[in-house]
């Protein structure tokens, strides 16, 4: 068993198939908690600044990438594009972390949708972002 078996809850579903995410990650998709989606992030070595904390870009990535799972997911769209994401960091995020995403749908339209996440490290808050999504034709 390695150590993100360990840490990660049981059922978790890496996520990071191709491309960037793979460089990133790894980033895994979560047993949900009713209309709250969570998504994991195991903070390893690669992932830290020169400070010795995690990299508020790796979080910001990690947070998009969880967001825009969850407008796939709600709105049933192969694609879905990143339009807008703020991201406001409240604490620092540190080696061996599991940081946990809980991404909610706060508004969704024909062609948007509206979300928010709480970015986590057991008690502590480490980021609170809000974004939209465009939902994309089929």
């Amino acid at each position: 068993m390695t150590d993100t078996q360990i840490a990660l809850p049981p059922g978790a579903e890496n996520i990071s198939r191709g491309g960037f995410n793979l460089y990133a990650g790894p980033f895994w998709r979560l047993p949900g908690e009713g209309a709250t989606h969570l998504y994991g992030l195991l903070v390893e070595p690669k992932h830290m600044n020169s400070s010795g904390s995690l990299h508020g870009g790796v979080l910001m990535t990690f947070a998009d990438i969880a967001m825009s799972q969850t407008s796939r997911a709600v709105s049933g769209a192969k694609t879905c594009s990143t339009v807008s994401l703020t991201c406001d960091f409240t604490g620092p995020g540190k080696l061996g972390d599991v940081i946990i995403a809980r991404v909610r749908v706060t508004r969704e339209t024909r062609t948007m949708v509206f979300l928010s996440a709480e970015l986590v490290c057991g008690e502590r808050t480490l980021g609170v972002v809000t974004g939209l999504w465009k939902i994309l034709e089929q």
